[in-house]
């Protein structure tokens, strides 16, 4: 296992030196230093179910304009996955919609949830997360479980911002959801049917990668990653493939990911179109699908390998995401649905 806690400064000779830099790559190797203990906000406290109800959001955990749309998505997980667990502990007829408690188990690691979700047998299978709306504010996560039967349990979330006025600052309604999911919980069956998973494209390993950081100031959230980059394509670099390869692990700590932070790693890259932008463009996530193959991280590092497979003329652009563990296990396959926005000026 990679034992390595903090982002490697690019060494004399490689690739992050050698490759020359251009006028066309907005986004060059990282010379940022990692954001001071002061500043640093774990993911990990941050996915864990609040004892009040209540989850911020800081700066540092921001994507474009707001909180990491795959963090929006794992923290509805989390509790999704909490109430889960306790559903899961109830005596409820099979086939019959399991009963919920009056409110989700609170002050809980998600990692925790998770572990003892699956001790009941129930793994997650999928979720589909929608940003309808930036998350700038502390918000607060309703879940509703919608069907239970023998193999098994699907639930929903809501966000919403958490408290202040009616109103926010456009004016939009407060009370109406910021993002919402779905999820669904499955057993896994000894099935004798053949087995697929994509392969793992052939490619180095990560210490041979280069080391690529975009702008904590542009990206806040790109001190919790260490990214090495892949090939040629880069974001914003005028390309002629919509495509990024590139190992990812976090940096907080040594551990494998699990299902929460597999949501967030998934969208840890520049959308795959960037590949093709020969200038910054925002391109948000409105919908992010998630489909667990069930295998455990071997390491903290998972290769990640993004794909544009359509763009409309109107600015829909679709896109397949997998990961693969550091021992070319599959882990997760997901897709999203971006929409490309035009550039603000001053």
């Amino acid at each position: 296992m990679v034992k390595h806690s903090q982002p490697r400064a690019a060494s004399p000779g490689s690739a992050a030196q050698d490759r020359p830099a251009t006028a066309r790559e907005p986004f060059q190797t990282a010379r940022e230093p990692s954001p001071t203990a002061q500043e640093f906000f774990p993911i990990a406290e941050f996915l864990a179910t609040s004892t009040d109800g209540v989850r911020p959001a800081p700066q540092q955990l921001w994507g474009f304009g707001g909180v990491h749309g795959g963090l929006a998505l794992a923290a509805m997980t989390a509790d999704m996955t909490a109430v889960m667990r306790a559903a899961a502990t109830t005596d409820s007829p099979a086939d019959q919609p399991a009963g919920l408690p009056a409110s989700q188990p609170t002050g809980q690691p998600a990692q925790i949830l998770a572990a003892r979700t699956s001790e009941q047998g129930f793994r997650l299978q999928s979720v589909t997360g929608r940003l309808h709306r930036a998350v700038r504010d502390s918000f607060t996560v309703d879940v509703t479980q919608d069907a239970a039967t023998r193999s098994t349990r699907a639930l929903s979330a809501s966000l919403q911002a958490g408290g202040g006025d009616a109103r926010d600052a456009n004016g939009d309604d407060r009370s109406a959801p910021l993002a919402s999911a779905t999820a669904l919980f499955g057993l896994d069956g000894d099935s004798p049917a053949p087995r697929f998973a994509p392969a793992a494209p052939r490619v180095p390993g990560w210490q041979d990668g280069e080391l690529f950081r975009p702008p904590p100031a542009f990206v806040p959230i790109s001190g919790h990653t260490e990214i090495r980059a892949l090939g040629g394509n880069r974001p914003f670099a005028g390309g002629a493939e919509p495509k990024l390869t590139a190992w990812v692990r976090m940096t907080e700590d040594d551990l494998a990911p699990d299902e929460l932070r597999l949501l967030f790693l998934v969208d840890a890259l520049a959308p795959s179109y960037a590949a093709v932008l020969p200038a910054p463009l925002p391109v948000p996530t409105v919908e992010l699908t998630a489909h667990f193959s069930g295998k455990r991280a071997a390491s903290p590092w998972v290769l990640i390998e993004a794909t544009t497979t359509g763009a409309t003329p109107g600015g829909w652009v679709t896109e397949t995401i997998n990961v693969w563990g550091e021992d070319a296990a599959h882990l997760v396959e997901a897709r999203q649905l971006r929409l490309v926005r035009p550039a603000r000026t001053s």
